[in-house]
């Protein structure tokens, strides 16, 4: 892929700020390489106007949430937790987020609450009071969450005292649609949107906003597939993301596909600037764990005694001699502190390398066991050193292998005089 892109390095810098370090400048460079150059400026503009949301934030907005309904729970009140969506899906993902939680984690309430995958599994008590509690992190249309409720929920409405919906963001006609089956829908309203190409909506302006919907609708036309109407007319009604919901919205372990697919779409080589699906998310932890091999190979060669010490601690005997080699703690701490230092957060740590949120706690303990992490999950001074160490030893390399091919390509000119001609000396 061709990176010439006209940007400079602020309104990059920008971006990727914009978009809550949840992508690398280089992400978003090789995302605005998927469009025409005089498109460009116009695609900067539709990721401008993006909301990301991080985990802090999705684990601060359910607390506010959940303390909001239940300012005060009762002795005989219980709490029903049901995400919405199958395991590995956003429901599930969002209620791990939710365990995290100071309202989770409160003794008290953690004795009253329970979690539950499937409504048919709830142990209904005498003399107590329910209260049921519908989870997942985007409202789109509201489709799957009417016909989760109205296949699910409807039959046994009776037996709870209150049944909430509980939400990160949400799109203003899904909201809508959903908000007459539940005691309340639970969001911020701040976060809830209208359409991007609305023409009351504020993202692009009453009178520019054809403009960006047209580019979005002619790639979109691309990346997803194309529906039959009755007549034989041939449409494109997720052109615009799920529904047509036009929605700018993604979270830091991916987007939905409300969503415009130009942002998560990895459909016929297009470069997915957030993705959706687990086989993007997989091919770039692939991508990504190559390159950290690279860069441990070489400090193996020519790192310093720390460095070896730090990252290269599995040992393994042949005979009287021993070797180092990298594991996979090693390879997991030395990954988290080069993401983190270039902003990454948790969540899209654990994307980059294909590792469940569980698994990057413990490799944070790891860490700081050897003392690369403090009590706050920060680079220590020892670790900030370790990598600025590492860093200048790649550095160095790179700029060597640099400089011997660029002279082992040079043509040179030799002058080559024989020793002896017709046999004389």
């Amino acid at each position: 892929m061709s990176l010439n892109i006209e940007i400079d390095n602020t309104t990059l810098d920008i971006l990727s700020t914009r978009l809550k370090k949840v992508t690398s400048p280089l992400d978003i460079l090789k995302w605005l390489g998927n469009f025409k150059p005089s498109e460009v400026e116009l695609a900067i503009d539709i990721i401008s106007n993006m909301t990301v949301y991080t985990t802090n934030e999705i684990e601060e907005i359910l607390n506010d949430s959940f303390q909001s309904i239940f300012p005060n729970i009762s002795k005989n009140e219980r709490i029903i937790v049901n995400p919405i969506g199958d395991f590995g899906k956003s429901g599930s993902m969002i209620t791990y987020f939710f365990q995290k939680t100071s309202f989770y984690k409160t003794r008290k309430n953690q004795g009253k609450t329970k979690l539950l995958a499937s409504v048919d599994k709830i142990d209904y008590k005498l003399n107590k009071e329910y209260t049921l509690i519908l989870l997942d992190d985007f409202i789109g249309s509201g489709n799957t969450i009417e016909e989760y409720f109205l296949k699910h929920i409807e039959p046994i409405k009776n037996n709870f005292k209150g049944i909430h919906f509980v939400g990160i963001a949400g799109m203003q006609d899904g909201f809508r649609r959903i908000s007459p089956l539940f005691t309340k829908v639970n969001i911020p309203k701040s976060n809830i949107f209208k359409k991007a190409f609305s023409n009351d909506s504020s993202f692009f302006g009453y009178r520019n906003y054809a403009k960006y919907r047209e580019l979005c609708y002619l790639y979109g036309k691309k990346l997803t597939k194309e529906t039959v109407s009755k007549t034989g007319k041939i449409k494109f009604n997720d052109a615009l993301g799920y529904e047509n919901s036009q929605s700018l919205v993604s979270f830091g372990y991916g987007s939905p596909n409300n969503t415009l697919p130009i942002i998560w779409s990895n459909y016929d080589g297009w470069y997915p600037l957030i993705p959706r699906n687990s086989v993007d998310k997989m091919s770039i932890a692939k991508n990504f764990r190559k390159s950290i091999l690279h860069e441990l190979s070489i400090l193996k060669e020519f790192g310093s005694e720390q460095i070896r010490d730090n990252f290269f601690s599995f040992k393994i005997k042949k005979g009287k001699r021993e070797f180092s080699s990298v594991d996979k703690i090693d390879f997991s701490i030395y990954s988290i502190i080069k993401l983190s230092r270039t902003g990454f957060t948790p969540v899209s740590i654990c994307q980059k390398l294909g590792i469940f949120y569980t698994d990057y706690e413990n490799y944070i303990n790891k860490g700081r066991e050897r003392g690369i992490f403090d009590g706050k999950d920060e680079l220590t001074l020892f670790g900030l050193e370790l990598y600025q160490d590492a860093k200048k030893c790649i550095n160095k390399c790179k700029k060597s292998i640099f400089y011997e091919n660029d002279e082992q390509f040079k043509i040179k000119n030799i002058n080559y005089t024989p020793s002896k001609f017709n046999g004389k000396s």
